[in-house]
């Protein structure tokens, strides 16, 4: 559809604009400080006009896990008249935080060494592994791709230094930027869109690419609404990113007061990615890096795998441990859990000092079970004990007001799974990632027991419903699967997620060394992991496809899912399928459940990898 068919649908009465826009007017917005769009209103003011036109207050906060991160939002409640409460469905801005943080804590990981029975990644060897022919390069003037970036910039310097090493045509690599450059600021990041920008080229080589990069505080409602307006639109985005599903607004006591709320954001972001599908581009989203039990936004509370998979990434000083985990009582009843839960919103008790005391006293008191925390080899804590945790002596600390004691699973303690958005809105096409080993012929899950520093993401949704294209493969998989998590964890009825997968493991990137001019080098090489990688790799390879479908006069593939559960069920040699692995660990600790892959769909990989001559011959030819 057009840009204007899609307007005439989603638009509201011009009658109910005009009333918006004069209350507006009322409250000294002038017309240069709005953008009037088909369907919402963009301001663009300053504290003192906001704080009178939603009758509150503002003030900096300070992010608890980047001291250089500040966001400007209220502090009291915010209000409009009620004549505009049937007008306006939501406000964004004022009290909503969305952070993400995750990638570059990764990125920070994963350059670790790694172990040398998996490959390093290039453009040729993924070329070489899918079966995509290493001249085939983009030729129609008419198609497009885009990298989505959130407090992230990619360096110049480093994109031409990639190039040169794994010899890809300057000429060739044709990318246009959009948004801020947040380069020079505290909390801008590199090595994200280092990744996307270098891949997404180098695989989708001669392709018109768009840089499109959100403000401080924006999140995909941002982006979404930023890559519309664009004339024509891209064919393809990729997003690297994802938050937790019911976190999308991270925010204080005020965030409903306007009508935001996760679920609120999830609908209003849903609907962007359907006009955005209407307009034939496709959407490929990173499914996360932390499993099924995610890092930053789990409860912490799965129990840890200390007998099979203790310290997965390896550097502490026992492979296994009778007791793995602690719980914390505080004093108010709601619970922590150390280590699993150093990620979590609760985990900012860890780093106090005086946390660290009443575990040293913990310790001191269990001495007959060789209580001891131990780090990986990123620095993660680790708890050792000879004992079981029912065996351990509980401990009060009168100063944090806290009780320690071993942990013991319990289903109302927190939920054991946090599924991730965007990639799980049924709009996009979530993207995980595998692991190649050298000498073998197959993939298996990306995952921080075997060698990885991620493990895919994946997983059942919490608030939006299975579509109708995956209930066939997901059914499938819920017969056969073994060692499914308790019934009580996850909604088989929900979005199922990712769509399928590709290697993210052992990236070869380059990176700007110049830390006076990140945009230059000197630059190197580093090896990283993420299903940051597998995602605009996978978009610069339906990319190709969609250039020949360009080319022979057709339209390019536009929503993408449709397509790629119907050639499982008539053509599987598209995929290659993954049946090894599971996505039970995050980035450091191993859960006793997850998903594990199987015969066909799972949540670990989806569909599988993309086989790219059956899978371009196959669209051609349904196309």
């Amino acid at each position: 559809m057009s840009l204007e068919e899609i307007n005439l649908l989603v638009s509201p009465s011009k009658e109910d604009v005009k009333t918006v826009v004069k209350w507006l007017k009322s409250n000294d917005i002038s017309k240069e400080e709005m953008m009037i769009h088909s369907d919402f209103i963009q301001l663009r003011i300053n504290v003192m006009k906001a704080s009178n036109l939603f009758e509150t207050e503002f003030a900096y906060y300070q992010s608890i896990r980047n001291s250089l991160d500040q966001r400007i939002r209220i502090v009291k409640s915010a209000s409009i008249p009620k004549y505009l409460n049937n007008k306006i469905d939501f406000i964004l801005g004022l009290s909503d935080f969305i952070e993400d943080n995750k990638f570059y804590e990764t990125m920070f990981k994963s350059r670790i060494d790694v172990k040398d029975s998996f490959v390093t990644i290039t453009p040729s060897f993924i070329k070489s592994y899918y079966g995509i022919p290493l001249n085939q390069i983009g030729e129609n003037e008419n198609n497009s791709i885009s990298v989505a970036s959130f407090n992230d910039f990619y360096s110049a310097g480093a994109l031409g230094y990639f190039d040169s090493q794994y010899n890809i045509g300057e000429s060739s690599i044709r990318v246009n930027n959009s948004g801020p450059n947040c380069f020079g600021l505290n909390y801008c990041g590199q090595a994200e869109s280092d990744l996307d920008i270098q891949y997404i080229t180098a695989i989708g080589n001669n392709i018109s690419t768009l840089f499109l990069s959100s403000g401080n505080g924006e999140w995909v409602l941002d982006w979404a609404s930023s890559i519309q307006l664009f004339n024509p639109i891209p064919k393809i985005a990729s997003i690297s990113y994802s938050w937790a599903e019911l976190e999308q607004c991270q925010a204080t006591s005020f965030c409903p007061t306007l009508g935001i709320d996760s679920q609120v954001y999830i609908q209003r972001s849903n609907i962007e990615f359907q006009k955005i599908g209407l307009r034939g581009t496709t959407i490929f989203v990173s499914s996360g890096d932390d499993g099924s039990t995610s890092f930053y936004t789990t409860s912490g509370n799965c129990p840890i795998d200390g007998l099979n998979h203790y310290c997965p990434l390896g550097g502490c000083n026992h492979t296994i441990t009778q007791c793995p985990s602690l719980t914390i009582i505080q004093s108010n009843g709601s619970l922590a859990f150390f280590p699993n839960g150093i990620g979590a919103n609760t985990g900012i008790l860890f780093s106090n000092q005086s946390f660290v005391d009443a575990v040293n006293e913990f310790i001191k008191t269990n001495w007959q079970c060789d209580l001891s925390i131990e780090e990986d080899i990123s620095q993660n804590p680790h708890l050792y004990s000879s004992c079981s945790c029912e065996n351990l002596i509980p401990t009060i600390n009168n100063e944090l007001e806290i009780k320690i004691l071993g942990y013991s699973f319990d289903e109302n303690s927190g939920s054991l799974f946090s599924p991730q958005y965007p990639t799980s809105s049924p709009y996009v096409t979530s993207v995980g990632a595998t692991q190649i080993i050298t000498n073998q012929p197959d993939e298996i899950v990306c995952s921080s027991s075997t060698g990885a520093a991620v493990t895919s993401g994946g997983g059942f949704a919490v608030t939006q419903s299975q579509p109708y294209y995956q209930v066939v493969a997901v059914g499938k998989y819920l017969e056969i699967a073994e060692n499914l998590p308790p019934s009580f964890s996850f909604d088989p009825t929900k979005r199922a997620y990712p769509d399928i997968s590709l290697v993210a493991h052992k990236y070869s990137i380059g990176y700007s060394a110049n830390h006076s001019s990140l945009d230059s080098c000197p630059c190197a090489l580093m090896n990283v992991d993420g299903t940051s990688a597998s995602t605009p790799t996978v978009a610069g390879i339906f990319a190709l496809i969609n250039d020949k479908l360009l080319s022979a006069g057709k339209s390019q593939l536009g929503f993408l899912n449709p397509l790629l559960y119907q050639a499982a069920q008539e053509q599987p040699n598209v995929f290659n399928d993954i049946v090894t692995g599971n996505i039970n660990c995050n980035r450091a600790y191993c859960c006793q459940y997850g998903f594990s892959a199987a015969v066909g769909y799972d949540p670990a990989t989806g569909l599988g990898s993309i086989n790219f001559p059956n899978m371009e011959q196959y669209i051609l030819n349904i196309k």
